[in-house]
């Protein structure tokens, strides 16, 4: 129940991203025509119902199959048992600790050891230490840079925090974190680096990592002088102004997001297809897809009554119902057509990027291509391509969420209706929740969603939808990546998306014992999405430990591993989380700062500066 109430966005529901960047003094500014209940409460039921309903429908193909592991699921699992069964003392190579003791322990070591990374000693998170060498060199900043920089440092950080930050090194297969990581490292020194430094695009006038835009003076892209009072997109302002310009790693990044995409529904159809094809013909019975399975978890759960499909019929019926009255009914330019083009969307997508997620732990995600796709099919209205994104991407992520609890479930033998019912009941809830803490702190914080906002609720994740909003919906991607165009090349990453996997397939097939059959084209490209404004760090790190716990500890210590492992990465995060909270109360919210070398050491010269390669020309312009 919790986890659906998160929505899949990091603990809120998603929607309320889009009411802050409308409504915060900082962003549009339009409280008159969007701060109304109906408006709110009928778009945050539909955005988080409309994957509820899409996911019923295809349980047979990312629930029942028993090759959809989810291995987030099997973590949860392991907390389960070592904080509620009684597992007695029996000896794993030497080890007869209990799972809850180990689990504690674990936990009570991180949460005091986060206090240094996290607080005392500030350089243990980012260990820079080849910049502090020379903290102004502009070329060792932006290749060993951990801040701002690629990320080139093989001990780059002792903060669990900046580890599992992108990807849990114990939860991921070992073989999905080497394919992201050798992705994350090829992508940044094979690809961006010489991007930059060839000065593509203009790129070496700005920093090498960061999802800022910019102008052709090298400041921050001043969106106001490119939109009228309405919010909408002003021709002469933006003739006036300047383009838009990606940094070097911004770039490269919807290059490979553009390739995933495809590489996705390659792969998935190349491997999968037997997965595939049996959801479809129990789809055609129209029969639960149990039948077509026969592993111990299908018998189990025969036992119970299935859902029935129209169930999930009905819930998408209702979720459309309300996005096309909230839509519709208030000013907001976007068509009903666009929610008919989410769930088709969804349905099309969500089974090759459901499989993903179930194998690799890897959660691939349309937002990009939504917002690409909006930004053609509706020009000039930025707050419709907000609510366009919204509905395109949050469908197909929360459908994939909905159906990995469904196989929590599915693992813990929970009656379906029991599943449907709790689920139903969270993710209701939780919408209100969300939504009545989103409009309680834009009435009562004090110039929230500011950069000087003086308690530090300065909306960075809706800072980052206002920006997309007027790169995409204002000015749209025609300008950017039409023919002629700056960025026109990036399209070529579809085309390599589409065609990259299939000569792996065959050389699998020619040689099935190839180390080759490691290779995993969507994973590759899903590690160089993640380079702005991340770095090599966060591949980097995840896939070395990752190589300790799931390849050598696994391979020499299996019954250890599978006592042990997922209960200390668990205790490793929830030891993190615990930790972090009571330092921002008790010495951030009020600053209570610790000025000395080891707080000051990594945040000095060019890597937290964000030095650029050349300097903007004497005439002020690029």
């Amino acid at each position: 129940m919790s986890n659906v109430s998160f929505g899949g966005t990091n603990g809120t529901a998603y929607v309320t991203y889009i009411f802050q960047v409308l409504k915060a003094k900082s962003f549009y500014n339009l409280t008159s025509l969007y701060d109304q209940a109906g408006f709110q409460i009928l778009v945050t039921l539909s955005t988080q119902l409309l994957g509820y309903g899409c996911a019923g429908v295809v349980r047979r193909f990312l629930v029942y199959p028993p090759s959809m592991i989810y291995p987030k699921c099997l973590s949860t699992i392991a907390l389960n048992k070592a904080l509620h069964s009684d597992e007695g003392r029996e000896r794993v190579h030497g080890w007869k600790i209990s799972r809850y003791r180990f689990f504690m322990y674990c936990f009570i070591g991180m949460f005091f050891y986060y206090w240094f990374p996290g607080y005392i000693f500030q350089a243990l998170s980012y260990f820079n230490w080849i910049n502090w060498i020379a903290p102004d060199n502009v070329k060792l900043a932006i290749i060993c840079g951990t801040i701002t920089g690629l990320g080139l440092n093989p001990l780059p950080t002792f903060d669990w925090n900046i580890i599992y930050a992108l990807y849990d090194p114990i939860i991921y297969p070992f073989y999905a974190l080497a394919n992201i990581g050798i992705g994350t490292i090829l992508g940044a020194f094979c690809v961006i680096a010489p991007v930059y430094f060839s000065n593509v695009w203009k790129t070496a006038y700005f920093p090498i990592i960061s999802n800022d835009v910019f102008d052709d003076t090298g400041n921050t892209y001043n969106v106001t002088r490119v939109l009228n009072s309405k919010g909408e997109f002003d021709l002469e302002g933006y003739e006036g102004y300047s383009q838009p310009y990606l940094t070097a790693g911004y770039s490269v990044m919807f290059f490979f997001f553009f390739a995933m995409y495809l590489a996705t529904i390659v792969h998935v159809a190349l491997y999968n297809r037997r997965e595939i094809m049996k959801g479809f013909r129990a789809l055609w019975k129209w029969a639960s897809a149990r039948e077509e399975h026969e592993d111990v978890h299908n018998r189990l759960m025969k036992q119970y009554k299935e859902v029935p499909e129209w169930w999930y019929l009905v819930v998408l019926a209702v979720a459309f119902v309300f996005g096309c009255i909230g839509v519709a009914k208030y000013d907001t330019g976007m068509p009903i057509w666009g929610i008919v083009f989410a769930i088709i969307l969804c349905l099309v997508l969500q089974i090759p990027y459901g499989m993903v997620y179930a194998i690799t732990n890897s959660e691939v995600t349309n937002n990009v291509i939504a917002e690409f796709i909006g930004g053609y099919a509706i020009t000039g209205k930025p707050v419709a391509n907000l609510l366009f994104k919204a509905f395109g991407y949050i469908a197909c992520a929360q459908s994939i969420q909905f159906v990995a609890d469904l196989k929590l479930g599915h693992y813990m033998k929970i009656a379906p209706r029991v599943m449907f019912a709790a689920q139903l009941v969270a993710t209701i809830v939780g919408a209100f929740v969300s939504l009545g803490v989103n409009v309680w702190a834009l009435a009562n914080i004090e110039d929230v969603c500011s950069t000087t906002q003086p308690d530090k609720f300065t909306c960075a994740g809706a800072r980052d939808f206002y920006t997309s909003s007027v790169i995409w919906g204002a000015i749209g991607p025609r300008r950017l990546f039409g023919s002629g165009q700056i960025y026109n090349p990036l399209l070529y990453g579809f085309l390599v998306g589409a065609l990259l996997p299939i000569p792996f397939y065959f050389i699998t097939k020619w040689r099935p014992r190839s180390i080759l059959r490691y290779v995993y084209i969507p994973l590759v490209f899903y590690g160089i999405c993640d380079i702005s404004p991340y770095n090599v760090t966060y591949a980097w790190c995840p896939m070395v430990v990752g190589f300790i716990f799931n390849y050598w500890i696994k391979r020499r210590w299996q019954a250890w591993w599978e006592k042990y492992a997922y209960v200390f990465t668990t205790a490793m995060s929830c030891g993190v989380a615990i930790s972090a909270i009571i330092i921002f109360f008790a010495v951030e919210y009020k600053e209570v700062n610790l000025n000395w070398w080891g707080n000051e050491v990594s945040y000095a010269g060019c890597d937290n500066d964000g030095c650029t390669l050349l300097a903007i020309p004497e005439g002020g312009k690029i």
